[in-house]
């Protein structure tokens, strides 16, 4: 069996497979949506093959796998949506850390679970703490909780959106068949290969079938996932809540209470500055007071002598 052999004996096989599996579709009636979608991926090229006898051998139980796998494509019922939606919070001083874990018991409660949070303290003047936690909910009950997260304080904004992956979803599950397909032809091409290298050849093929497999078995699990639970994202604010100031009698108190904490501010520091140099200059005063006192007076001159002659 030399390669160009193995190559229509192969494609054979492959084009058996695909007959098979379009009369089953034809005979199964409302299953032809699944068939046909399973038809527009196209699983391989199909070629005439010189050992009819041996592609017989490879067709019948490729067929039978076929007609196995083919009925098990589900097309999902409604849109698969990949659904998210976020919100702001703002409460009052002191309630952020009660306001976190309602908003979690909520999610708990609902079936889903926190993926990540972020807290922090903002800077002066303003929310004293902040922080975002993410969530994965129930696509189904994404509504309710959101309903059930907005009693938790002040909304400030919500956010819903959408993503329909209906069609790749389709797609992605109608190549996983036609790969499966594909793996047992392979498989059976395997057990009738007579010599080493055929072996290594179908080998090479059938790990790339395999491979591909399992990234599209990623792929559907990935987008199960994502269209079963809806990301959620929570952010709390907590603020100073104080009264009204109509008349601006409180501005007017703090801003005049700002401007003494000011001046006071500037006196300090102005003593701060000029009392250490009021003390450094005294200390020299003092210094050169006593050094000239002690090496500044001259020695006054000796009194004059009256002479005895002079008498």
């Amino acid at each position: 069996m030399n390669r160009t052999k193995l190559a229509l004996l192969l494609s054979m096989s492959l084009l058996a497979l695909l007959l098979a599996a379009a009369c089953a579709g034809a005979e199964s009636g409302p299953k032809s949506t699944a068939a046909s979608t399973s038809g527009r991926a196209g699983a391989a090229p199909a070629a005439p093959a010189g050992d009819a006898g041996a592609a017989g051998a490879a067709a019948k139980p490729s067929a039978g796998s076929a007609a196995d796998v083919i009925p098990n494509l589900t097309v999902p019922e409604g849109p698969r949506v990949q659904r998210s939606a976020r919100i702001s919070l703002q409460v009052p001083d002191g309630r952020f850390d009660s306001a976190l874990n309602d908003v979690i018991s909520i999610v708990d409660q609902a079936g889903g679970y926190i993926a990540g949070s972020d807290v922090q303290a903002a800077d002066q003047g303003q929310p004293l703490r902040s922080g975002q936690a993410t969530f994965q909910v129930p696509s189904d009950k994404l509504d309710e909780v959101l309903t059930e997260v907005r009693k938790k304080g002040t909304p400030e904004s919500i956010s819903v959106s959408g993503n329909d992956v209906t069609t790749q979803y389709v797609d992605l599950q109608a190549r996983l068949v036609n790969a499966q397909a594909q793996r047992d032809a392979m498989l059976v091409l395997m057990q009738q290969a007579r010599t080493v290298a055929d072996t290594i050849q179908i080998q090479n093929q059938l790990g790339q079938v395999t491979a591909q497999i399992e990234q599209l078995k990623g792929q559907i699990n990935y987008l199960d996932h994502s269209t079963s639970f809806a990301t959620l994202s929570v952010r709390i604010t907590e603020a100073t809540a104080g009264p009204s100031d109509e008349w601006g009698l409180r501005s007017a108190f703090d801003q005049a209470l700002h401007n003494l904490v000011g001046v006071l501010a500037f006196l300090v520091l102005a003593l701060g500055t000029l009392i250490p140099v009021a003390v450094a200059g005294g200390i020299l005063y003092l210094i050169g007071r006593v050094a000239w006192r002690r090496w500044g007076r001259r020695p006054a001159p000796p009194a004059p002598v009256a002479s005895p002659l002079a008498e």
